[in-house]
C-alpha cells in the first residue's frame, strides 16, 4: 500500500516564530483540499483555489485545479507551510515546494479544450470560477489511490494519478463519445515536437502515452503546449500519459480506473475509546458532561472540532477545522465508553456538517462534500463534490460557516468578506463574499439569500424557515450582532457595504439586536429548541445564540413590536470547556454543544465536545420580555420576592448607541446627550476607545398578579442600540436570581 501524505520538514526560519509544529507531524491523507500557491517562473502566486494535492506515493506530489480540471504542477516534494488553521498566520497561503525538482507546470486555463477545440479562459479574469464546459464530481479513494471523477463537454471521466519510474503517470478512463476531446497534456518552457504517442520538449520533458486513443501534438500556435487528443469512441476509452523529467517517459498500462471506485483498504483502522464525564450536580439548572477527545491519535490530528450532526441517538460525525471528519459512538446514556473512529481527512477548512438521510455533508471552503462509506469499513472512500457553486479566493479570512437545512431539505451556508491581515477593510471581493447560500436539495441550484456580512461565524435556520447569523465587529459592524429575516425578507442586506453583491439602494436590515464585546466579541451559530422537546427547561420553539468568543449560549428573548423588530439576550448558566461553536438537540432532549480554539476567544481548552441536560432546579433567567411605553417588562419562570421585585434597588440600567461607518467597530455614545461631534468623528476614524454610556434611573419597578412578571420604568425610556438591564431578586423559595440583560430598543409598546 502507497503511504500517504508524509510529514514535511520547513526551514524554521520561514515560520511564523511563535508557530507550532503539530502541522509538521499531522497526516493528512493521499488527498489534502486547500487553496495552494506555488512557484511559477520563479515567482510565487497563487496556484490553485480550489486544489487538491494527491500524494503519488514515493516522495512526488501533483496539484490537481478542481475548477478547471487541470494539473497545476507535478513535482518531488512537499509544501512550504502557511495559512491560518496550520501556521496561525494571516496572510501566507500553503505553498506547494515545486520551485526546484518539478516535473512540469502549468499556466491558469483550462485543462480540458471546450467542443470548439478551444482552451481559452473565458471566466471572468478578476475572479476566475469553474469553468463552462466541465464540472467536477470529487474523487474516490481506494486505500491511497485518487481517482479523480469530473464531466468533459458531457462526457464522464475518470483520471488517477500515480508515481512512476522516472515521474508520474495519468490513467484515464473516458466514456463514450460522439465528439473528440482534447486534453492539456502538458505545458513547458519550450517548444514540444510530437510523434503522436510520444512527445519532447527542449528543456528534457519526456511524454508518452500508453493504451489507446490518445494522440499527443504540440497545440496550434503555442508549441510550448502538448495537447493529447481524443477521437469520438461508441466504447469506453483507456490510456496512459506518462512523464520524465530529464529521462525517457515510457508508455504505461493502462490501470483499471474504474475498479478503484469500489472502496478500498482502510488507512485509519484503529478505533480510539474514552470514557466520558458525566456531572453529578442536582442544584444548577443545566449541567454539562464532558464527551472525553482521545488525548493522542496515531496520525497526530490536531483535533479542534467545529461541526457535527447526530447519525442516530448513539453516534454523531463530527469535522475538525483542519479538514478531518471523526464518528464517534457512545452517546447515550453515560458516557461510559465512547469510540472514536477517523472517517476521512483532507477536507478543506471544515467549519460545517449536516447529516441527511444517514449520510454525512461537509460544508469546507471549496465545496459541500458528500461523503461516501462504499464498502462499509467505517472510513469515506468517495467525495463527491455535491455542490462548489460559490466563488473562492485566496484570502486568508474567507472562511465558509456551517451548514443546516429547513424543512424542504435545502441546505444553507455563509461565506465571510476577504478581511485583510489585521481586520481592518477587504481584499478584492468576489461573487458570494459575505453572503448566505441556498443550495437546493439535490445540490442542482442556489440563490443568495443575504449579503453584506463580514465574518458572520455560524447560521441558523428556525423551524419556519427564519435566517439568522452572528457577526464579528469590524468595517460597517459596529459590533457583534445577531442578524434574523424570515424567509419571505429574504434577500437582505446585513450591513457590510463590500459585500453588497449587487443589493444597490436595498436598506440596511437591523439586527435583532447589538452585542457589546464582553457578551459577545466573535458569534458562532444560532439554535432552536425543537417543537417536541419538553426536556431542555427551555420552552419549544425558543432560539438560542451561541457566543464562539465569549465560550457562552444566550437566550434570545424576541420582543418584536409591530412590525419593528427587537428583542435581547440573557445567559444561560453553563459552563464550557472551551468555544461554543455549534450545537444541536439530542433526541434524549440534551443538547450537544462543540467548539475549539482557532482565532480569539477565551476558550479554556483547545476544543471541547459537551452534552447539556436540564435537572428541573429552577431556571433563574427571564424567559420573556417586552419593551413598553415607559421601560420593559421581564417575566421570570419562578413566583419572586415582592419585596426584592418591587425595590428599583434591585435594579440598575444603562443605555448607549453605536456608529455603524467604514471604521473597524465603534466606540460606545451616548443616548441622553448626543455628542454629534463625537459620532461624526467615529466616521472618520476609530472610536473604540470612546465610551460614554448612560445610566439610566430606575423610576419605578412593579410587581404585576402573575407574581413572575416585573414592570420596570426606566427614566428618559427612548431607542437605543443597546440597553443593559441587571437585577438582583430571589423566588419566593429563596433561590438567588441575578442576570443581565443586553437588547436593542427600536419601538415602544404599551
Amino acid at each position: 500500500m502507497r503511504p500517504y501524505l508524509a510529514p514535511i520538514v520547513l526551514a524554521a526560519a520561514t515560520l511564523p516564530a511563535t508557530a507550532a509544529k503539530w502541522f509538521e507531524e499531522m497526516q493528512i491523507g493521499p488527498a489534502w483540499s486547500n487553496t495552494f500557491a506555488g512557484t511559477f517562473d520563479g515567482k510565487q502566486k497563487p496556484a490553485a483555489v480550489k486544489g487538491v494535492l494527491v500524494d503519488l506515493g514515493d516522495g512526488s506530489r501533483a496539484l490537481f485545479d478542481t475548477e478547471t480540471l487541470r494539473i497545476v504542477t507535478a513535482y518531488k516534494g512537499g509544501v512550504h507551510w502557511g495559512g491560518t488553521p496550520w501556521t496561525g498566520a494571516h496572510g501566507p497561503l500553503v505553498r506547494v515546494a515545486n520551485e526546484k525538482d518539478f516535473i512540469f507546470n502549468t499556466v491558469s486555463g483550462p485543462g480540458w479544450a471546450d467542443e470548439s477545440g478551444s482552451f481559452d479562459d473565458k471566466r471572468p479574469a478578476e475572479f476566475g470560477g469553474n469553468i463552462s464546459h466541465a464540472q467536477y464530481k470529487g474523487f474516490y479513494r481506494h486505500g491511497s489511490r485518487i481517482v479523480f471523477d469530473y464531466l468533459v463537454n458531457g462526457t464522464r471521466v475518470l483520471e488517477h494519478l500515480q508515481a512512476g519510474p522516472d515521474g508520474f503517470v495519468r490513467h484515464f478512463e473516458v466514456a463514450a463519445h460522439a465528439k473528440p476531446l482534447v486534453l492539456l497534456a502538458a505545458e513547458d518552457s519550450a517548444d514540444f515536437t510530437a510523434t503522436g504517442s510520444s512527445a519532447k520538449s527542449g528543456k528534457d520533458l519526456s511524454v508518452a502515452t500508453g493504451g489507446s486513443g490518445a494522440v499527443l501534438s504540440a497545440a496550434s500556435g503555442n508549441a510550448t503546449r502538448l495537447i493529447a487528443t481524443l477521437a469520438p469512441s461508441d466504447k469506453t476509452t483507456s490510456f496512459t500519459i506518462s512523464y520524465s523529467r530529464g529521462g525517457e517517459a515510457k508508455a504505461a498500462e493502462p490501470f483499471n480506473v474504474a475498479a478503484a471506485t469500489k472502496g478500498g483498504e482502510g488507512l485509519w483502522k484503529e478505533v480510539l475509546t474514552t470514557k466520558g464525564e458525566v456531572s453529578t450536580d442536582k442544584k444548577s439548572p443545566w449541567v454539562t458532561d464532558t464527551v472525553t477527545l482521545p488525548a493522542d491519535n496515531p496520525w497526530k490530528s490536531n483535533l479542534r472540532f467545529a461541526a457535527f450532526d447526530f447519525i442516530d441517538e448513539d453516534s454523531a460525525a463530527i469535522a475538525t477545522w483542519n479538514g478531518d471528519v471523526w464518528i464517534v459512538t457512545g452517546l447515550k446514556g453515560d458516557l461510559g465508553k465512547l469510540s472514536w473512529k477517523r472517517h476521512a481527512a483532507g477536507l478543506f477548512e471544515s467549519l460545517g456538517l449536516k447529516v441527511v438521510d444517514g449520510i454525512i455533508y461537509v460544508q469546507g471552503r471549496d465545496q459541500i462534500t458528500k461523503l461516501h462509506d462504499l464498502n462499509k469499513d467505517g472510513e469515506a472512500d468517495r467525495f463527491e463534490c455535491f455542490f462548489n457553486g460559490a466563488s473562492v479566493s485566496p484570502n486568508f479570512h474567507e472562511f465558509s460557516f456551517d451548514l443546516q437545512t429547513d424543512t424542504d431539505g435545502n441546505f444553507y451556508f455563509s461565506k465571510g468578506s476577504p478581511v485583510r491581515g489585521g481586520g481592518r477593510g477587504f481584499d478584492p471581493i468576489y461573487p458570494h463574499h459575505g453572503t448566505v447560500i441556498k443550495v437546493s436539495k439535490d445540490g442542482s441550484k442556489f440563490e443568495v439569500v443575504a449579503t453584506g456580512l463580514r465574518a458572520p461565524g455560524g447560521l441558523g435556520i428556525g423551524p419556519n424557515g427564519e435566517i439568522t447569523t452572528g457577526e464579528n465587529e469590524g468595517t460597517n459592524q459596529p459590533c457583534c450582532k445577531i442578524n434574523f429575516i424570515t424567509k419571505d425578507q429574504a434577500p437582505a442586506f446585513f450591513g457590510t457595504e463590500a459585500s453588497r453583491q449587487g443589493l444597490t439602494g436595498a436598506p440596511y436590515t437591523e439586527p435583532l439586536c447589538y452585542l457589546p464585546m464582553d457578551v459577545d466579541n466573535s458569534s458562532g451559530s444560532q439554535v432552536w429548541v425543537p417543537k417536541d422537546n419538553t426536556k431542555f427547561g427551555l420552552k419549544p420553539g425558543e432560539m438560542l445564540h451561541l457566543s464562539y468568543g465569549q465560550s457562552s449560549i444566550y437566550r434570545v428573548l424576541n420582543a418584536t413590536t409591530g412590525d419593528t423588530l427587537q428583542g435581547g439576550v440573557v445567559k444561560l448558566p453553563v459552563k464550557l470547556g472551551s468555544s461554543a461553536m455549534r450545537a444541536r438537540f439530542h433526541a434524549d432532549g440534551s443538547m450537544y454543544v462543540a467548539g475549539f480554539r482557532g482565532w480569539q476567544t477565551n476558550a479554556a481548552s483547545e476544543s471541547a465536545f459537551q452534552r447539556i441536560r436540564y435537572t428541573g432546579a429552577t431556571v433563574a433567567i427571564p424567559d420573556k420580555l417586552e419593551i413598553t411605553a415607559s421601560g420593559v417588562r421581564l417575566h421570570f419562570e419562578s413566583a419572586l420576592d415582592e419585596e426584592l421585585a418591587t425595590d428599583p434597588e434591585s435594579y440598575s440600567a444603562q443605555r448607549w448607541d453605536y456608529v455603524r461607518g467604514p471604521q473597524y467597530g465603534s466606540g460606545e455614545f451616548s443616548v441622553d446627550n448626543i455628542d454629534a461631534e463625537a459620532r461624526k468623528q467615529a466616521l472618520d476614524k476609530e472610536s473604540k476607545n470612546y465610551r460614554k454610556r448612560d445610566n439610566i434611573n430606575i423610576a419605578a419597578a412593579r410587581l404585576l398578579k402573575d407574581g413572575k412578571t416585573v414592570e420596570l420604568d426606566l427614566e428618559g425610556h427612548k431607542p437605543s442600540m443597546s440597553l443593559k438591564v441587571s437585577w438582583d431578586l430571589e423566588d419566593t423559595e429563596g433561590e438567588v436570581l441575578k442576570g443581565d440583560l443586553h437588547g436593542t430598543v427600536r419601538a415602544m409598546g404599551k
